[in-house]
């Protein structure tokens, strides 16, 4: 029996001058995409935060990766791009400026003094407090973004933490963005922060001090360090800066849109439960333009689905939490899309589809696909040793496909992992876009990822956005209105 099996090609991205469907060479061949606009961020104003030592190290890296930095020395000539620099002179046109007056710095003896805190939790929380009152002092300077290096001292503290969930290809400089804890109920530095943070109005963009001193892994104690593998210099480089980039404002690629078709909005819809366990589950919803501005929307209660225990909004949440996304968004752009994609982490039930349709319905938005994504135990195995081409597509039945977003990368001449590469579920609930067109918008959102320049990411946008966002918000006192998704990654 021959499998309805097709190929994707590398979908294209939109750079300042041209296509190319890799990040680094887009912006090395045709520039940031807002090239054009005088709202770019030509300069951004770093305030570094950290100890005396992390702040200077973190300024002597800032300042070196303002030149070139040669890739890995490989035969894959794709894989490993040079970082060509982030100054006036290079692709990006932009430049960290760099002011001592800005930063600020926390004592090592603040830090080893909260390990007399016997609970770990209490631990994480006066560390969050500590690093707060220095991050509430700095954003009264007005930086663009602020730069937390983050203390060998404090990755001691977190040491009890189970190693965090990354692909090692993205996890160069972010650090406890995605921990999976083994025993249920611990703080997560990252993602409290994050959230305590929200209403100082500046992004935070963390740094680990092997980033820019290797010699120092082996002294970041905490179980994440454990579990990473350090990318070349030149690819922690361009992760970093395209990351630091889109939050000053800027946005160095977007999707390519057919201008034949009526403008998109990507909605990616999951689930967490509340910090104190008091609400089973809570819906999040981040809105995505072609561009890649994200906006959180929160929803309400949901219950869990007494067959297959997924969660489940009822109709009127899954209505009212659409129905807010949208307004969001017109808020934005000043008018509502011409279609609507919605990437939900559950299976659609019937009250959620007519929630969702009567929403659509009354902004008379009628393009429309309402879908499912989640990771996938299924695999296909080519013939020989390769693993499948990423945009495999696999049309199992009249409702699944099988996406492989990880894969070998035809123009990598490799596959960009360390382990069996994985595929996606696509389940199509209520459609009205070709099946094949839905699984190429797929595979262009997972190059939205703003923290990744390469093409290794399995999710797209939609869903990690949301996911992201769920982790943080959980920490949250309160968030009043559209966040920019920005603030959570």
């Amino acid at each position: 029996m021959k499998l309805p099996i097709s190929f994707i090609p590398e979908p294209m991205l939109q750079f300042g001058r041209d296509q190319h469907p890799d990040i680094r060479y887009g912006i090395m061949n045709f520039g940031p995409y807002d090239l054009a606009e005088k709202r770019r961020p030509t300069t951004i104003k770093a305030a570094i935060v950290g100890t005396s030592t992390g702040v200077a190290g973190a300024s002597r890296w800032l300042e070196q990766c303002r030149q070139r930095i040669e890739g890995k020395a490989s035969k894959k000539r794709n894989l490993f791009a040079a970082f060509p620099g982030f100054s006036p002179e290079s692709p990006f046109l932009a430049e960290v400026i760099l002011d001592g007056s800005l930063n600020a710095e926390v004592q090592p003896s603040d830090l080893t003094g909260l390990a007399t805190l016997g609970n770990f939790n209490d631990r994480v929380k006066a560390a969050v407090d500590l690093f707060l009152r220095v991050l509430q002092g700095v954003s009264q300077k007005k930086p663009d973004v602020i730069i937390l290096v983050m203390p060998l001292e404090l990755l001691s503290l977190l040491g009890e933490t189970d190693a965090a969930d990354h692909d090692s290809l993205e996890a160069s400089v972010l650090s406890f963005r995605e921990s999976k804890n083994k025993r249920r109920g611990k703080y997560n530095f990252h993602d409290m922060l994050k959230a305590k943070a929200l209403p100082l109005g500046v992004p935070i963009q963390m740094l680990r001090p092997s980033t820019f001193d290797r010699s120092l892994k082996s002294k970041e104690k905490d179980d994440f360090a454990k579990s990473r593998s350090l990318q070349d210099e030149a690819t922690c480089a361009w992760n970093f800066f395209v990351a630091l980039y889109y939050k000053a404002g800027g946005y160095s690629w977007r999707l390519v849109r057919d201008q034949t078709q009526p403008k998109s909005c990507f909605i990616g819809i999951s689930f967490y439960e509340a910090l104190d366990k008091s609400r089973l589950n809570t819906s999040v919803a981040q809105v995505f333009d072609e561009r890649g501005h994200g906006l959180l929307v929160q929803g309400g209660i949901v219950k869990r689905d007494e067959v297959d225990r997924q969660p489940r909004m009822d109709e009127t949440g899954a209505y009212t939490l659409l129905k807010s996304a949208l307004k969001n968004y017109k808020d934005e752009h000043w008018h509502y899309p011409g279609r609507v994609v919605v990437h939900k982490t559950s299976t659609f039930n019937i009250p959620e589809t007519q929630g969702a349709i009567r929403a659509l319905n009354e902004l008379d938005i009628r393009s429309y696909d309402l879908l499912s994504v989640s990771d996938s135990g299924m695999r296909i195995v080519r013939d020989g040793y390769y693993p499948p081409l990423r945009g495999t597509l696999w049309q199992m039945d009249e409702k699944r496909s099988l996406l492989y977003t990880n894969g070998s990368v035809q123009l990598y001449e490799e596959y960009p992992g360390l382990y069996v590469p994985r595929s996606l579920l696509i389940h199509h609930d209520t459609c009205s876009t070709d099946r094949q067109q839905i699984a190429l918008e797929v595979l262009m959102l997972t190059k939205m990822n703003w923290n990744n320049s390469q093409i290794t990411a399995l999710e797209p946008i939609t869903v990690r956005a949301a996911r992201q966002v769920g982790r943080i918000i959980k920490y949250a006192d309160t968030t009043q209105g559209a966040v920019p998704y920005r603030f959570f990654m």
